[in-house]
């Protein structure tokens, strides 16, 4: 699967450095928020991270996805497809931040920003580290070349789309825009199996197959880590681009990731580690058959430097936490009877190829 493509699924400057934490931990001024969407993955950990700090929040949205889900916030319905008269309703309010959390179609992005332009001190976009043109080079900082708008529209896919959403954000709110780039963003309600695929196979599973040498690099962020850097940029005014990756500020290796999650899940599952050389000429694809795992070879696609995030203090929520609200999402929602590489559920490898591969490395 393409990195791009993954991140697709699985969703979504300027800083002073040198002083640390920069964001204050005390009372703040009530802001009056406005949540474009906010109610299907990344929208409620917002949305909670703004209650949490007993701010005003308010929906735009058509009220359909989960309508039931913050039943005592102001709602205004309306449906972003319609064109920038859809907005009409939010420009009769002064608000001190909207947050966007549209995952593609830079047209409504381009639209809500020019309706918003003076109705709104500050805004909050939800991008994507797809933005980045080349995932060869390790340290990816927010600096460095993005993707190239100069294709014809329509051969535009999503790292195009965010991009031109940046630049809408960046043209409308000048002084006053904050753009994070996330990473694979997990956690509670999280849509994708990639994750929970190690959740589940070290409950279930007696022995599965582990990727590569153990030393290959995997990042993502916690889903409530990116609604609460949303809301710690908001109160601090944090203004400009943000990439948004974890889980922490130290690089996380695929070894201490399986013995950690072993360790929480009180698994005894075994872990056999499978070479890259072998995975390959085995026909085991990275991302789609072995999910998250990215070869240090291959690419440095889990190699994104959160530095400038790092820098203003943020504090990242703990992986077991993380894991944990998984693993209480596929309770809730699902059950962990998934058939893995099948043809109900593409990701992941297929139980009986594994367990010939397990023979094979064992024989």
């Amino acid at each position: 699967m393409e990195r791009r493509e993954f991140l697709i699924k699985s969703v979504t400057g300027g800083v002073l450095l040198g002083m640390s934490p920069l964001w204050s931990c005390g009372s703040q001024k009530k802001l009056k928020i406005l949540v474009l969407g906010g109610t299907f993955f990344v929208g409620p950990s917002i949305v909670n991270a703004a209650l949490q700090n007993n701010h005003s929040v308010t929906l735009f949205n058509r009220g359909i996805t989960n309508p039931t889900l913050f039943p005592t916030l102001d709602l205004i319905k309306g449906d972003r497809e319609k064109g920038i008269e859809a907005y009409d309703p939010l420009k009769k309010e002064q608000w001190d931040i909207v947050i966007d959390v549209w995952p593609e179609k830079s047209k409504l992005v381009d639209e809500a920003t020019a309706a918003l332009k003076n109705s709104a001190k500050h805004y909050i976009f939800i991008s994507s580290i797809a933005v980045y043109s080349n995932f060869q080079q390790v340290g990816l900082n927010e600096e460095n070349e993005v993707v190239s708008l100069e294709l014809d529209k329509n051969e535009w896919s999503y790292p195009e789309e965010k991009l031109a959403a940046e630049l809408f954000v960046k043209e409308r709110f000048k002084e006053n825009h904050t753009i994070l780039r996330g990473g694979p963003i997990k956690g509670w309600r999280d849509p994708a199996l990639d994750i929970l695929y190690w959740c589940i196979k070290l409950n279930r599973d007696n022995a599965i197959i582990a990727p590569g040498s153990g030393l290959d690099h995997l990042q993502f962020i916690d889903v409530k880590d990116i609604g609460k850097f949303a809301i710690t940029a908001a109160e601090n005014k944090f203004t400009g681009v943000y990439n948004c990756t974890g889980p922490g500020e130290d690089p996380l290796l695929w070894k201490d990731f399986l013995e950690g999650a072993k360790k929480q899940f009180n698994s005894q599952t075994e872990l056999i580690w499978a070479s890259e050389d072998f995975l390959t000429s085995n026909n085991v694809s990275p991302f789609s058959d072995l999910p998250l795992w990215t070869p240090l070879s291959e690419d440095a696609f889990m190699q994104i430097s959160n530095e400038k995030l790092v820098q203003t203090g943020f504090k990242f929520r703990p992986v077991e936490m993380t894991l944990e609200d998984c693993m209480k999402w596929l309770r809730t929602s699902m059950n962990d009877t998934i058939k893995f590489g099948s043809d109900e559920i593409e990701i992941g490898l297929e139980r009986n190829k594994e367990m010939m591969l397990i023979d094979k490395i064992k024989a």
